[in-house]
């Protein structure tokens, strides 16, 4: 049934000419990579601190959840389970590693359903969220790259991550010190979960050319990835609150400058600090490989919630003090 959709979708692309995949093509890259990040930064850094921790919290624990199901299913994608599911465009660049579930509509619903909890008072925003969501997950359909399953479980899964960490949030607060408990227990678990996923046996299927369909390093390296997320928000996120404790700027100009530079040092680190620290890991060994990618959304996760903010507060005690002086 799930194949028999995409056909359908596939057929009314070519019946069209292709004339919306671009769109769809452009809607599902905007929740992905860069545009994400800069999207949770700038919520965080000059409109509402609370609110984007709990986007950059849902990103990172929500993108480990995806993954543990992902690699636990070892779904393969739908060209590959149909031979007539030819994918639009390209988005089979950014469609790698298993199918079931999104990490596309992850990441999606991380980002847009938790600003659409924030942001609940406001009607249209909220439903503009939701909305997003879905033009995602049916830009994953009719783009021939996900199924119907892949989508929904993705989206059901984030919500509740979403639900857990607002929870926990609130028991957090509850009482002093268990952030530390937070941290710690989080940390224990990206551990175990790497463990896990690292020694596990995954299927090694060949294409007719043979190559791997899909390689299990590849997935195990996403996994580190996923890591690297959440352990990058946990150790940033303890820091910020217990060493930082910046507050966004208040004047427009202020936050728009201070959106700019921030973007603008955030591409420099990873281009001068993650990318080569990455490369030369991966010369070492295929173990150095998957720790220079969790070292590497380590460092731009940690830059994100501690090392910029930091960077802001010091700068806003400058300016402040340069006032006093005149």
């Amino acid at each position: 049934m799930d194949i028999q959709y995409l056909l359908w979708l596939q057929e009314l692309r070519n019946a069209t000419g292709g004339a919306m995949d671009a769109f769809f093509e452009f809607i599902s890259d905007f929740v992905h990579g860069t545009y994400a990040y800069l999207m949770m930064a700038a919520i965080y850094w000059c409109i509402d601190k609370k609110a984007g921790i709990m986007i950059a919290m849902n990103v990172g624990f929500g993108n480990v959840a995806n993954q543990t199901l992902k690699n636990i299913c070892c779904v393969y994608r739908p060209w590959i389970r149909d031979a007539r599911i030819v994918p639009a465009g390209n988005s089979m660049q950014t469609a790698t590693g298993y199918s079931f579930p999104s990490g596309h509509t992850q990441l999606a619903t991380a980002e847009f359903g938790t600003i659409a909890v924030w942001q609940r008072r406001r009607k249209w925003l909220a439903t503009l969220c939701v909305v997003m969501i879905m033009l995602v997950m049916f830009s994953r359909n009719y783009l021939g790259v996900h199924t119907p399953q892949d989508v929904i479980v993705s989206c059901a899964l984030c919500s509740l991550v979403i639900f857990a960490d607002y929870r926990l949030m609130r028991w957090m607060e509850a009482k002093q010190n268990r952030d530390l408990l937070v941290l710690g227990a989080g940390l224990v678990i990206c551990a175990i979960y790497l463990v896990f996923f690292t020694l596990k046996s995954y299927p090694v299927d060949y294409a007719v050319d043979g190559s791997i369909l899909v390689d299990p390093a590849k997935m195990i390296t996403d996994c580190y990835s996923a890591a690297g997320c959440a352990v990058g928000f946990l150790i940033g996120w303890i820091l910020e609150r217990r060493l930082v404790k910046f507050e966004p700027m208040q004047k427009v100009w202020q936050k728009m400058i201070c959106f700019i530079a921030g973007a603008v040092l955030l591409a420099l680190v990873m281009k001068a600090v993650c990318e080569p620290l990455y490369a030369a890991m991966k010369e070492i060994s295929m173990m150095g490989s998957y720790f220079g990618k969790m070292l590497y959304y380590i460092i731009a996760y940690v830059f994100i919630m501690a090392g910029f903010p930091a960077l802001m507060k010091l700068v806003n005690k400058f300016y402040q003090r340069k006032r006093t002086e005149k």
